[in-house]
């Protein structure tokens, strides 16, 4: 039995969004940038990346739309003073949760740069997190959204929100590392 997709008539396809590849280009090298600073954890650099008024958040896993930090508990939800205190205390000797440090791998794919306007570009991209410590190993998989603020020919992080597709931290234990 063979199937056929029959178009309706009159339908046009959706136009794919075509960013410029110079753009494209900047915003894949930036989030390998991203990854491999957090994978060597470069925390101190990591934070650079972000703009004065940026934002760091992991959704709860069981997300609505309707969600926000103000009624619903993220896992994460940092400005940047609380996000400079996350990365102080994680490169902190006494942060046991991660003594011995945990030996991270990133893969990040399917980037999509959505939006680019007034100098802020929206851009989306999933991810697989492999995390290896005290002979054990978990794997976070997702996708984080951005905003992306242009500065003087540099990009900073004006918003990181990750959406964990787990269903339960179960079998990762807890977050002790950033996703």
């Amino acid at each position: 039995m063979t199937s056929m997709l029959v178009a309706r008539e009159g339908y046009q396809p959706a136009p794919i969004p075509t960013p410029p590849a110079e753009l494209t280009s900047r915003i894949t090298s930036f989030l390998f940038f991203e990854s491999a600073l957090l994978d060597d954890w470069d925390l101190n650099e990591w934070l650079s990346l972000f703009d004065d008024e940026g934002r760091y958040q992991v959704l709860p896993l069981q997300y609505l739309e309707s969600s926000n930090p103000k009624n619903s508990l993220y896992l994460v939800s940092d400005d940047n003073t609380r996000l400079e205190t996350r990365i102080r205390h994680l490169l902190e000797k006494s942060a046991l949760a991660e003594v011995p440090r945990s030996r991270t791998r990133r893969i990040i794919s399917n980037i999509r740069v959505l939006e680019h306007k007034s100098g802020i570009v929206r851009v989306k991209a999933n991810f697989v997190i492999y995390q290896f410590r005290n002979l054990q190993s978990w794997e976070f998989v997702g996708e984080t959204s951005y905003k992306l603020r242009e500065r003087q020919g540099a990009l900073k992080i004006l918003e990181r929100i990750t959406r964990l597709d787990h269903e339960s931290m179960a079998s990762q234990r807890r977050i002790s590392i950033i996703v």
